[in-house]
């Protein structure tokens, strides 16, 4: 029997597997003549929807992408490997999976998540890396500023209550992909420098 619950998710579902097909229409489809490739895949895989490409377009732009169409909901967004080359997919979650904060995580991460749902603030990727954690895909340095005065108080209060440490600056910063056969596209992130 189904329930309300399945029919939400069914809808979910739906709408991204919709969505992914108009971000591959508009952004993808014209570079194929350009670049000799074939159509990209938009397909229902398990719980979510996966949207793929043969090895001659890069991975990392088209899960960007992906991020950017996505960045106002909860969705679970993670490169997946397929026979024709690689691919994204795309799986709806709930707002408390969203932050929920996996047992063995990085510390430093763990504290900017925590930091996070302290707030609310909805920031599509976290990522850790030695000496920083970043908030990535920030449409506007305007939006990440903003948001980085309203996180660091808070940001401070979970490092110095879970590792006891203080942090060193939030930094707001412009990146750029090398996008020569696109509009340039470029986003920012708040990186957390910690001591």
């Amino acid at each position: 029997m189904s329930t309300e619950s399945d029919s939400v998710n069914a809808d979910r579902l739906n709408s991204i597997e919709r969505r992914l097909e108009e971000l591959v229409e508009r952004k993808w489809s014209p570079l194929r003549e350009k670049h000799d490739s074939e159509p990209m895949e938009v397909r229902r895989v398990e719980d979510g929807v996966l949207v793929g490409h043969v090895n001659k377009l890069w991975i990392s732009l088209l899960r960007d992408d992906v991020i950017r169409t996505f960045d106002t909901g909860y969705y679970d967004i993670v490169p997946r490997p397929t026979d024709q080359g690689r691919a994204v997919v795309v799986r709806p979650i709930s707002q408390s999976d969203y932050y929920e904060t996996p047992y063995g995580m990085d510390v430093n991460k763990a504290a900017v998540i925590e930091a996070l749902t302290e707030t609310g603030i909805h920031v599509p990727k976290v990522l850790d890396t030695s000496g920083a954690a970043w908030l990535k895909h920030f449409e506007t340095e305007v939006e990440a500023e903003e948001a980085a005065k309203v996180l660091e108080p808070h940001i401070e209060t979970a490092y110095n209550e879970m590792l006891n440490e203080s942090v060193e600056e939030l930094e707001v910063r412009e990146f750029e992909e090398p996008r020569e056969f696109l509009t340039p596209d470029s986003w920012c992130a708040i990186i957390v420098h910690y001591k």
